[in-house]
């Protein structure tokens, strides 16, 4: 996946100061080509312990092993819209959560190792996913109260219901995006999951 400037613009959003707009870019930009940038709230300045937001971290979520039928409680990312997730909102049905689980960046590049694929395209991959080049993947590098790199595969997307996570013993809050992070994750979940460019005609008389 290609980051450049005018594709980064136009994710900004139009409610922010001027100031925010500058440094938002001016950090996205940074990412794209490998720099650093503050992708979570340090606990000082979390104002949200208490409320879901999409791209939060939680523990509590139920992951179901697809090769066991099992269930395992793990850290995950939550993918669902805010207001998707927020108990304060009245609905009919019972609300999910979409989450996806935290992997440290150590345990996925030990698999890519593991792999057979050879030393120098590990380190090609892994360099890809710092920059937030790997479409299918959303990278959080160490800073403030993670205490190394995590990646989060978009790809292993689960859900739960909301209600049964507010239950969970295991529930609770491990960070908020800032607003860099939070961006950069919108950015990601739109290329993964609604990629218009994706070169397929739809059309009926299409032959196969």
């Amino acid at each position: 996946m290609h980051l450049d400037t005018e594709t980064l613009a136009q994710q900004i959003p139009y409610y922010l100061t001027a100031e925010d707009k500058k440094v938002l870019l001016n950090e996205l930009e940074a990412i794209s080509r490998g720099g650093a940038a503050e992708y979570v709230l340090s606990p000082r300045e979390d104002a949200f312990n208490e409320v879901m937001l999409q791209g939060d971290g939680w523990r509590g979520f139920q992951l179901f092993l697809f090769d066991t039928g099992k269930r395992t409680s793990v850290r995950g990312l939550v993918l669902s819209n805010s207001c998707d997730v927020d108990s304060n909102n009245p609905r009919e049905v019972p609300a999910r959560v979409i989450f996806a689980p935290l992997v440290r960046l150590a345990a996925y590049k030990a698999l890519l190792d593991s792999s057979g694929i050879g030393a120098e395209r590990v380190a090609a991959k892994i360099n890809a996913i710092k920059a937030q080049r790997t479409t299918s993947i959303f990278y959080l590098p160490a800073g403030n109260i993670l205490d190394e790199d995590y990646v989060v595969r978009l790809d292993e997307a689960q859900s739960m219901p909301v209600a049964a996570h507010t239950a969970s013993s295991d529930r609770g809050k491990l960070f908020t995006l800032s607003n860099t992070g939070f961006y950069m994750l919108v950015f990601k979940l739109s290329v993964h999951f609604c990629r218009l460019q994706e070169k397929v005609s739809r059309n009926l008389t299409a032959t196969a």
